[in-house]
């Protein structure tokens, strides 16, 4: 790979929003690269990808606690791999600054974060309100100023947001981990590759 080549910013689709797991699996794998491109499903960014708006496709396709993504898996089936990283993934109960555990009565969350938190909801009292995202419903989330409500997701979110934690780590398995795939247009220009040393150190 040329050296212009290897510099240059990187456009990639991807499901979620600022804090997301994904958004972080994006980071580790192309640091100062990874422009990150949101959407709401799996099929909306692999279709951005498709159109040539984007660059690449990052998809999470296997999850330790629920298993393969299907969704996810078949968004994947027209595009060319270029390599798979593993990470830990962590959720939390996020709220607007100042509320405590106590006022919170629902819980919005992404279906993969509801089944890999099943128990724990369960136990928890909470009302689960099914999102495309909770890195994605946060900014709305907070300017809403709810403090009834609370987000599961990814610290990250906070930081991104606003948002705190108020309990976590919560999902079922803390060995929780979820597997993130690199795709490219089969025959297309961009071939960018995942160093081995960092999807090794991170498998």
């Amino acid at each position: 790979m040329k050296t212009g080549e290897s510099r240059r910013y990187v456009r990639v689709a991807y499901q979620g929003g600022p804090g997301s797991h994904s958004e972080r699996a994006g980071l580790t794998l192309l640091k100062e690269r990874f422009t990150g491109w949101p959407f709401a499903s799996f099929a909306d960014a692999a279709a951005a990808l498709a159109n040539a708006q984007a660059d690449l496709l990052l998809l999470p396709i296997h999850n330790s606690t629920t298993g393969d993504i299907e969704d996810a898996l078949q968004a994947c089936a027209d595009f060319e791999n270029l390599g798979e990283i593993t990470l830990p993934v962590e959720h939390y109960l996020l709220a607007v600054p100042g509320v405590r555990r106590a006022e919170l009565r629902v819980a919005w969350a992404h279906p993969q974060v509801a089944a890999q938190c099943e128990s724990w909801i369960e136990q928890s009292g909470l009302e689960v309100r099914i999102v495309d995202d909770g890195a994605r419903a946060a900014p709305d989330f907070l300017a809403s100023r709810l403090r009834h409500v609370g987000v599961l997701g990814p610290i990250r979110i906070g930081n991104a947001t606003g948002l705190y934690p108020v309990e976590g780590p919560v999902q079922d398995r803390a060995d929780n981990r979820t597997t993130f795939r690199l795709l490219t247009r089969a025959g297309g220009k961009t071939k960018t590759r995942i160093a081995p040393e960092r999807e090794k150190a991170l498998t």
